[in-house]
């Protein structure tokens, strides 16, 4: 990997592996893999693919389709900022695909699709650092095939982080050896990811490339200075570029109920949970629905790297003397350690020095760190096993070695699983019986199958340097990038589960007559807290049955295929005031009133053992109410007032104390509200009062919504907790209310400028270093190495 350590290659193995030749292989490994789902036959469902998800992607596709930005969410949790989510890819540029295109097919295609530009990321990048095609697509490959990617694609967010995370380190590190238009392309794909909206992916890149840019210092090719200045320029191209989503984030973050002591760390990787790296299936239950699950954390159904990718991978590191080995190294041992949270020691330690840290709830994250990292090192030692027959036999005796010590390994798993079944204190002793007998029954057929997986992949990997027929050293080559896609396709149950396209028709509640539910404007439906129990833990072995009656049920944020406004919602940043509103409701020993469900227009709740049925409540007041006596009260004091019995919406309205220097109304008055029309964005309405009233609206509180009565411009007040409340004086008024978020126009202005100013950039940018022609830009992007296409080239070969 370090110019100090060469090689030179005449005819390089793997030379008939191109770029267009892997992308294509690589087409068609994923159309193996998820044949119905891009024939669009079928779609993915489980769990927040399904749930989450696609409803976020089918409201700005209908958003789309309204010729408006999906920045408000009148559907979910009484109302809440849409685009400012970051992680609904509103503002990533490819959504135009499932936007423009049939849903759910698209969305599918889509997600697929970023695996795959994920695969050619880490074909190019790997292919530069170890300037080997074959080692190369075997990174590629193993990178897309693995379990903790084909746990992301219930994502569709983090499958396009991952995505382009090859990307941003190959043209990062480019950009500050080169400079130049380079540094364009490494800011546009930074962009790229961070318009995907995965603080936690975009924070490890950051940390990757942090590493190696302190290698480029220390190694001192390039004057320091440039580096520093070339660094900084790509990141303040990536902060503009993505400043019109940012500035809505950090000012939803602000006003969030996520912050530093937002929650423990829940659904960190289990002390032992190092040994399904080898024996995916150690210690987890498989779900009704198929797919299996670790004991102890349920956020990723996999991370098998593959045990042919890790046994390679250790071998690079074995006497490693290059640098990007050594940081490779360090990153995957610092992923595991972190991914091991409150189990392990330097989570705890990183979070007393770094108290952030808590707004990420998941520690088993960090194992993305690590699978990325280990396909190169995978790279690396199949790079050294073709250097030449000096080091092959050093080389084979070392991978012996460690495979051996690997099916050591899964022996001593599988006689761990024997002696130590895994148990819960939760279930009962029938059901920890039954969960021991599951589990060795599962756990031996999973250890034998990765042992024999990784016997014939290093058998075919020491044998290869041998062959010398080109064609019979292709077919050789294709079998092994074979066996490394079968060994993780076949690794645990179906990971992906698909449903008929037809379970994600928008009105399935209309032909299953369960209408009509309230539309926007009409009311509002609340799931019963004991229904929200039963949805969450469904046992429904039929996938099917169970994806419909969760639609029909309107669960998570199902309801958005129907656009039925819903009390609650499935929102990662929630706004704080309307999150305590909700855990009033959803807090288990809390008793609330019937008043509060009337003001918050509840016209329907489902029956507690059947979430589907859903009963009618006729005392729901409408979303906009008037004439009511303002009592103002401390923050403190409202949430138990509104869950009291005696609280009465029609006739009281709690404001701050704030409030009382400003609002002149002292009492109840006689008002009516006429014509009110409601849009996903604005509101419109005429109110008719003797005196001056307020007028109180059931939606949540948050401030780029502002308000004008008659054309003029009215403060809204927060009001009972999380809504909003106006005043009007006497007579007749047109009210309107209109959601006008003052950060994304701010930051659509600074994108804009960022995106001219790079165009500026890159027209005069001729004759730079790393400029040069676009054929010779792709070149150095990977896309064709004059070094591995001129047979007979003195210039050095890294690795």
């Amino acid at each position: 990997m370090d110019a100090s350590r060469t090689v030179r290659l005449e005819k390089p193995p793997g030379e008939w592996i191109t770029p267009g030749r892997f992308a294509f292989g690589l087409a068609v490994l994923l159309f193996i893999a998820f044949p119905l789902v891009l024939l669009g036959r079928e779609a993915f469902y489980f769990r927040d693919y399904g749930v989450l998800g696609y409803p976020f992607v089918f409201h700005s596709h209908q958003s789309f389709w309204r010729g408006e930005f999906p920045l408000w969410n009148p559907f979910s949790n009484c109302g809440t900022p849409f685009l400012a989510q970051w992680g609904t890819l509103a503002l990533y540029p490819p959504s135009l695909f499932y936007l423009i295109l049939p849903l759910p097919w698209s969305l599918g295609v889509f997600c697929l699709g970023h695996l795959w530009l994920g695969g050619m990321g880490m074909f190019l990048l790997a292919r530069r650092w170890v300037a080997s095609p074959f080692a190369a697509s075997v990174a590629g490959v193993a990178f897309v095939f693995s379990g903790t990617m084909f746990s992301c694609l219930l994502w569709p967010n983090y499958t396009v982080a991952l995505g382009w995370m090859p990307w941003v380190v190959l043209l990062a590190e480019r950009s500050w050896r080169e400079g130049g238009r380079v540094l364009v392309l490494a800011g546009l794909a930074g962009g790229m990811q961070m318009l995907a909206g995965v603080p936690e992916v975009v924070a490890l890149t950051c940390l990757l490339l942090a590493c190696l840019w302190l290698g480029e210092i220390w190694r001192g090719e390039v004057p320091r200075l440039a580096l520093a200045r070339r660094a900084a320029v790509v990141a303040l191209i990536v902060a503009g570029l993505t400043a019109v989503q940012l500035l809505p984030f950090l000012d939803l973050l602000e006003h969030s109920q996520r912050d530093q002591n937002f929650a423990t760390s829940k659904w960190a990787m289990p002390g032992w949970g190092l040994a399904n790296l080898l024996v995916p299936l150690f210690h987890c239950f498989q779900t009704f629905q198929g797919p299996a699950l670790q004991g102890g954390q349920v956020f990723f159904s996999s991370y098998y790297p593959g045990a042919g990718v890790l046994v390679l991978a250790v071998a690079a590191c074995w006497r490693a003397r290059e640098r990007r080995v050594w940081i490779l190294a360090g990153l995957v041992l610092f992923s595991f350690l972190m991914a091991w949270g409150e189990n392990g020691f330097l989570y705890p330690l990183a979070k007393q020095a770094f108290p952030w840290l808590g707004v990420a709830r998941y520690p088993i994250k960090f194992v993305l760190l690590a699978a990325f990292a280990l396909p190169l090192l995978a790279a690396v030692a199949l790079r050294r096993v073709e250097a030449g027959t000096e080091e092959f036999s050093t080389r084979r005796q070392t991978i012996l070695m460690i495979a051996a010590l690997a099916l050591l390994g899964m022996a001593a798993i599988v006689w761990w699983a024997r002696m130590h079944p895994y148990s819960s204190s939760l279930w009962s002793t029938a059901d920890n019986a039954r969960a021991a007998q599951l589990e060795w029954t599962a756990v031996w057929p999973n250890a034998l199958g990765r042992a024999a997986c990784l016997c014939a992949l290093l058998g075919m990997v020491l044998v290869l340097p041998r062959v010398q027929r080109s064609r019979w050293r292709a077919a050789a080559q294709l079998g092994l990038l074979g066996l490394f896609v079968t060994d993780v396709l076949t690794h645990a149950p179906k990971q992906n589960p698909t449903l008929p396209v037809s379970a994600f028709a928008p009105g399935l509640g209309e032909t299953e007559n369960q209408w009509p539910l309230p539309k926007w404007g009409e009311g509002r439906v609340l799931i019963s807290p004991s229904a929200e129990q039963r949805l969450l833990y469904g046992d429904s072995t039929n996938a099917l049955h169970d994806f419909v009656g969760k639609r029909l049920a309107l669960w998570s944020n199902l309801n958005l295929l129907d656009e039925v406004p819903k009390v609650n919602g499935s929102s990662t940043l929630q706004l704080r005031e309307q999150a305590e509103v909700q855990r009033l409701l959803y807090g288990g020993t809390n008793r609330v009133g019937p008043g509060l469900l009337d003001f918050l227009a509840v016209s329907r709740f489902s029956a507690a053992r059947n979430p589907t049925e859903w009963l009618v409540r006729t005392n729901a007041c409408p979303m906009v109410t008037c004439g009511q006596h303002p009592a103002f009260v401390r923050e403190t004091e409202v949430l138990p007032r509104l869950a009291a019995d005696d609280f009465n919406p029609r006739e009281v309205v709690y404001l701050s104390a704030e409030a009382r220097a400003h609002v002149t109304v002292q009492g109840p008055t006689e008002a009516q509200v006429f014509d009110a029309r409601f849009s996903t964005q604005a509101l419109e309405f005429e109110v008719e009062a003797k005196t001056a009233s307020l007028v109180v609206i059931a939606q949540s509180f948050y401030h780029p919504w502002q308000a004008r009565v008659n054309g003029q411009a009215t403060r809204i007040w927060r009001a009972n907790h999380a809504f909003q409340a106006l005043e009007v004086p006497a007579g007749r008024h047109r009210v309107s209310l209109v959601y006008n978020d003052g950060r994304f126009v701010l930051g659509g202005a600074i994108s804009m400028v960022t995106v001219l100013g790079c165009a500026i950039f890159w027209l005069q940018s001729r004759g730079n270093r790393g400029a040069g022609r676009m054929p010779d830009l792709f070149v150095r992007a990977g896309l064709g190495s004059p070094v591995l296409r001129e047979a007979g080239s003195k210039a050095p070969v890294s690795y």
